[in-house]
């Protein structure tokens, strides 16, 4: 095409690329069979930024970045979405009568003739980058809003008039096409949340809205929908019960199910949990990815000295070791790579969970069942008859589980389990909370850990910072004279962070060890501030110094350290810097 060779040849007379690199790209995407232009990035050549930019420069036309741009309503309504996903435009603004809109082919007269013959009206182009178009396409209509758009055509050629009360509450659609299309909305959805990082999706109905919401690192953000998804609700349920293997037919009790799913290269287990509401069912669909639960003790983060202290409570020959803290803290991540360093010929494991997060190779697993009567303590008992070296227990909800985990141990078992404690020394009250006597979890316990995961600084957008004097006075106790010069970092918000500031997860660790004098506080029934206090003069770190220590060396913030640690109590403890130790 003359006007690509043109392009090309504008692409090394701007700088953006040397003529070695150009003719680089131009051999391997004759290979590949892709876009030059996209080769172009994908070998690391020219940034998406740059490469667009140079072609606005070389259409004449105008550069821009439509998701950080207010476009208005009327202009967006302007616009199917079902016509701007075929075409791959998104309407901007209008300007002198003519729409506006931005595309990432403007060398494709075809597709801008086309635009104008749809919309019979005159259009102004600019460029933006594909990534832009398809983000600010989901943005201004919602995800799968064309795949919405064209159940509500195909009901129209039908005579069909959607009722939203009934459909909300109500039944199939009776309709190939439109079975189809919500498979495929359902599909996009799910798509959507793996490539955002999400680990949850909640589907949740309103009297007036279907309102969708994602958890990526931790925090609920809402995904834009398109307003007609509401009456599509009962449809949208069925087909996720139909993929979990659940009841269609029932709508008044909770159900759990599962779904296996394969996108690329990569395995993902979704667990679906589905409740009944006055407006419909709600749905909550758990997304685990087996290549981040796979994960060694090494990839966990931990700090050098806390991944020794670990590996030596791991490596004991009997004795419980609990891991503490709220849901979603990454517990099992960290008790499953515990498994993967024990995992050998020479020892025998075995698992009882709710439910077994993934299959470990070499590991005796089962599954809970209460319905039938098959719950933590009678696994526990059944466990003992197999001569398990190792018993890992998905978590202790009562005194017959957590009595049965302490007769195991003391039987020459080492056993790990989950507890949800805000810290490593309320593991102790707990346990005598629910009749546990004090010498025997002092006889058998070996550590409590409880664990946080923190967002990470974002590295495409985090800069250096320095933070604010009052927080660290009011919080830490310190100046910005006494932290000295550390490596603190701020995410200014990205399109890779979702302009959060933020992507991914790290873990914070409190490693408390039960030493002779921690055992004599606990035979003593003392509380858990005084066994924490005990623990820290013996050299312990609570979650908020270990949650310094990533704030010191630019992973995370202060904001968010305090944001995840705010339950934690702290007893005096002190905040490291590089070469001290500060009071709090």
């Amino acid at each position: 095409m003359p006007g690509q060779r043109s392009f090309e040849r504008f692409l090394v007379s701007s700088e953006v690329i040397t003529e070695d690199r150009l003719e680089r790209a131009r051999t391997e995407a004759r290979r590949s069979g892709a876009a030059l232009i996209d080769v172009v990035q994908q070998l690391g050549f020219a940034t998406a930024d740059q490469v667009f930019q140079a072609l606005a420069a070389f259409c004449e036309l105008g550069y821009v970045v439509p998701s950080k741009m207010e476009i208005p309503e009327e202009v967006a309504r302007k616009v199917s979405a079902r016509f701007a996903t075929h075409y791959g435009f998104v309407p901007v603004t209008e300007h002198n009568g003519a729409l506006v809109v931005a595309v990432s082919d403007p060398l494709n007269a075809q597709l801008l003739d086309d635009i104008r013959l749809v919309l019979k009206r005159r259009i102004e182009v600019v460029v933006a980058t594909p990534e832009e178009v398809t983000r600010t396409t989901k943005a201004l209509y919602g995800v799968g809003a064309d795949t919405m758009e064209k159940i509500l055509i195909s009901e129209e050629s039908h005579g069909v008039v959607v009722n939203l009360a009934e459909t909300s509450t109500g039944a199939d659609l009776g309709d190939e096409n439109i079975d189809a299309s919500i498979i495929k909305f359902t599909n996009e959805l799910i798509l959507e949340a793996i490539n955002s990082d999400c680990t949850d999706i909640h589907i949740e109905p309103f009297e007036d809205q279907l309102r969708v919401r994602f958890r990526i690192d931790g925090i609920l953000h809402q995904v834009p929908t398109p307003p007609s998804i509401r009456g599509f609700q009962a449809a949208i349920v069925s087909r996720i019960k139909i993929m979990a293997n659940l009841n269609i037919a029932e709508k008044r009790l909770p159900q759990d199910g599962k779904i296996l799913a394969r996108f690329g290269e990569n395995q993902y287990d979704l667990r679906v949990s589905i409740l009944p509401t006055p407006h419909g069912e709600t749905v909550n669909i758990r997304i685990l990815s087996r290549a981040s639960m796979f994960l060694t003790l090494d990839q966990l983060g931990f700090l050098p000295e806390d991944l020794r202290k670990f590996e030596s409570f791991i490596h004991k020959p009997h004795g419980i070791i609990l891991v503490t803290g709220p849901t979603g803290s990454g517990k099992t991540t960290t008790l499953y790579a515990a498994l993967s360093k024990l995992n050998g010929l020479d020892r025998k494991i075995i698992t009882i969970e709710d439910p077994i997060e993934y299959q470990l190779r070499g590991v005796t697993q089962m599954q809970v069942l209460p319905r039938i009567g098959f719950d933590f303590g009678m696994g526990l008992r059944s466990m003992l008859r197999h001569d398990p070296d190792i018993m890992l227990v998905g978590e202790i909800r009562d005194y017959e589980t957590a009595e049965m985990a302490i007769r195991s141990s003391l039987t020459g078992h080492l056993v790990l389990s989950t507890l949800h404690t805000n810290d490593a020394a309320g593991a102790v009250t707990r346990l005598t909370d629910m009749g546990v006597e004090p010498f025997l979890i002092a006889s058998t316990m070996i550590a409590s850990m409880a664990q946080r995961l923190v967002r990470r600084v974002c590295k495409v957008c985090g800069a250096p910072c320095t933070p604010n004097p009052e927080v660290l006075r009011e919080e830490f106790g310190v100046t910005l004279e006494e932290v000295g010069s550390g490596n603190f970092v701020r995410g200014a918000g990205c399109d890779a962070c979702r302009h959060t500031g933020y992507r991914g997860r790290i873990a914070i660790y409190e490693m408390l060890a039960f030493t002779n004098e921690v055992k004599e506080l606990t035979v003593r029934r003392c509380s858990s501030v005084e066994i924490k206090r005990k623990a820290l003069e013996q050299g312990m770190k609570t979650l908020r110094m270990s949650g310094w220590r990533r704030v010191y060396s630019g992973m995370s913030t202060i904001e968010e350290v305090l944001r995840v640690t705010a339950d934690a109590e702290t007893v005096g403890a002190p905040v490291e810097t590089g070469d001290a130790a500060i009071p709090v």
